[in-house]
């Protein structure tokens, strides 16, 4: 019996929301991209699902298709979220998706990725799958697509310091 459990057991991050488990590998959180992506990856996915957990308390929902198109987030990303609300699946995203997202992190608000700071002001600030899960799927696809290099490396640290930012959030 515990060889069959193992057979069907997926390899990947445990723990994660049964609303957000059909995307485990589609945002790089099991599959062979969780088996090759290393410490740095796995390490990052924990801190997200300690965000996650805690923006569900916030009350938050999921953005409506106006909220998304209004919002100032990558067109891909844009893109995807609204593909999750009407359960469809879309393209993945051009080889340019890397320095866009680079460039959407970069120009946040610095006090976006401080403790203390307006990170919750974000209209991805939220949980469920228009939320914090977003930023696991780009930076999964700037790897896959884009290549994972210095501006991936840079990316990594910068999500990181949001999520710590949201995990320091007091009410929460």
């Amino acid at each position: 019996m515990r060889h069959l459990i193992n057979v069907f057991r997926q390899p990947g991050l445990s723990g994660m929301p049964p609303g957000l488990q059909h995307l485990r590998e589609e945002v790089g959180l099991s599959g062979e991209h969780w088996e090759t992506s290393g410490s740095t990856w796995h390490t990052l996915a924990g801190l997200w699902l300690r965000a996650e957990v805690a923006l569900g308390k916030s009350g938050r929902t999921d953005l409506s298709f106006k909220e998304i198109h209004q919002s100032v987030i990558p067109s891909q990303w844009k893109d995807w979220m609204c593909a999750k609300l009407m359960k469809t699946d879309m393209a993945p995203p051009s080889d340019a998706f890397g320095k866009i997202f680079t460039d959407y992190l970069s120009g946040l608000p610095v006090s976006t990725l401080r403790i203390g700071g307006s990170v919750m002001e974000e209209v991805w600030s939220r949980p469920g799958k228009t939320g914090i899960i977003g930023l696991l799927l780009c930076l999964f696809w700037q790897a896959e697509y884009s290549g994972a290099g210095k501006d991936w490396q840079e990316n990594i640290t910068r999500v990181e310091s949001i999520f710590k930012a949201i995990l320091a959030i007091p009410e929460l």
